[in-house]
């Protein structure tokens, strides 16, 4: 845990250099005063909305675990939001598990790899829109859009490969057991059996076709809520580019945050869009402005409103903080 938090903190420093490199101050600020802040309203409630997609989408990753209320679900999404961007270790999803545990009487280690299914959802969408935008947008460099399909097409197979395991549960709980019995430990083995149980439980979902492009469908609807979002605050920033420079934005943004940061993700999401923006003739400081608001209003409003529904919820940051050793 130190040393990632030392790594993380290390990472953010680095970019947060990169994206105030060569940058005016002064041109920074004055972008600031002359945005057009009415556009939060409509790009905040994009989001919102996109949030709401997600829960639905997790009823469906959790119905062949236990159905349970799509209010239910966006409170604790936003709770896990608040979590991730307050708290080190990316501790959100944790704490998503435990309470969704606590409070539905659910597996805490499926519901935990439900959220991996969640992760694995975003991470192919993160790649369509680049493979979209690839070909939607020119790009200078035709062997940079030749390698972002051929990961995109990995990725797929990866997903072909979980939806075969999921759909042979038995036969992989016998080839799991085979590898497993060889193991040293009785207490090892019966650890390592209950986690393949509860990773096959979580697939479950992968084992319906239908579920699966539903679950996927509704990945991309609420992914493109989201990057709406990004394109309405640019246009009070006076920002005009056409969709698919966004798609590109988010994809990159969302798939660097897999990186080791600092609570928030400073600097390995401001990069990746400042970057972006750049590349398609935004002027640096004025990327930059645009990013830190964006960055602000994807943080800000959905942490105080976490902080509002773990009020609610009687619960409390510290055990919030205990939750991975209980989730364990």
């Amino acid at each position: 845990m130190q040393k990632r938090f030392w790594l993380g903190l290390v990472i953010s420093l680095v970019l947060l250099v990169f994206v105030f490199y060569q940058t005016d101050p002064g041109k920074i600020v004055q972008s600031l005063q002359q945005a057009q802040y009415f556009y939060l309203i409509p790009g905040l409630a994009l989001y919102f909305v996109g949030v709401a997609i997600r829960a639905v989408r997790w009823h469906f990753l959790l119905r062949s675990i236990k159905p349970i209320p799509n209010g239910n679900l966006f409170r604790t999404v936003v709770i896990g939001y608040m979590a991730n961007d307050i708290l080190p270790a990316r501790m959100g999803e944790i704490v998503r598990a435990y309470i969704l545990g606590a409070q539905e009487n659910v597996s805490k280690a499926s519901t935990l790899v439900t959220i991996v299914v969640e992760r694995i959802f975003d991470g192919l969408t993160m790649l369509t829109f680049i493979v979209v935008a690839s070909f939607l947008l020119h790009f200078a460099d035709e062997t940079v859009t030749a390698r972002i399909r051929l990961v995109a097409v990995l990725f797929v197979v990866a997903i072909l490969a979980l939806a075969v395991f999921a759909g042979m549960p038995r036969r992989t709980e016998r080839i799991a057991e085979f590898f497993l019995k060889r193991l040293p430990s009785a207490s090892l083995r019966e650890r390592s059996t209950r986690i393949v149980h509860s990773l096959l439980e979580g697939l479950g979902v992968l084992r319906s076709p239908m579920d699966s492009i539903t679950v996927f469908a509704l990945s991309v609807l609420a992914w493109l809520f989201e990057t709406a979002m990004y394109l309405v605050i640019a246009v009070g920033f006076n920002i005009t580019l056409p969709f698919p420079v966004f798609l590109l934005a988010c994809a990159f943004a969302n798939l660097v945050t897999i990186a080791p940061s600092t609570p928030g993700y400073v600097g390995v999401f401001d990069a990746p869009v400042v970057y972006t923006l750049t590349l398609f003739g935004v002027d640096r400081d004025l990327a930059t402005s645009y990013t830190l608001i964006l960055h602000a209003a994807l943080v800000l409003p959905v942490t105080l409103l976490g902080f509002y529904y773990l009020w609610r919820a009687g619960l409390s940051l510290s055990q919030m903080t205990r939750a991975q050793s209980e989730t364990a």
